[in-house]
């Protein structure tokens, strides 16, 4: 009787010591991010005369994503981001100065963007 005790007393503490060790080792862990898909799209277009811009290079630097715009300035763009991170896109085109708008300025109006290149 007093054996079979034991044998109990050994099976529970192992189980309990198991738990613990589990639960120090899950608190440990780092918090998962989680990962979002936004679709971005707008026009772009001359900063002097409002004519659309064609074949400018759109480039996401953080998702690596590169899409260009369409005969009449539109484009758009899905991107796979994580929340914490932040990212930035880059309109670019030959005979234009660069322009990057970063995550914040592009999450109030991700949907329709209005985009004017400055000639350089």
């Amino acid at each position: 009787m007093l054996i079979w005790y034991m044998k109990r007393f050994i099976v529970n503490f192992t189980v309990i010591v198991l738990m613990c060790f589990a639960f120090v080792a899950k608190a440990g862990d780092k918090p998962v991010s989680s990962v979002k898909t936004l679709m971005i799209s707008g026009k772009i277009q001359d900063s002097k005369n409002n004519e659309s811009l064609a074949g400018v290079k759109i480039e996401c630097e953080n998702c690596s994503k590169v899409v260009y715009s369409g005969l009449d300035g539109s484009f758009f763009m899905y991107i796979q981001v994580t929340t914490e991170k932040e990212f930035k896109i880059e309109f670019s085109q030959v005979g234009y100065a660069s322009k990057t708008l970063d995550s914040k300025e592009l999450s109030s109006s991700a949907g329709n963007l209005q985009v004017s290149l400055e000639e350089e």
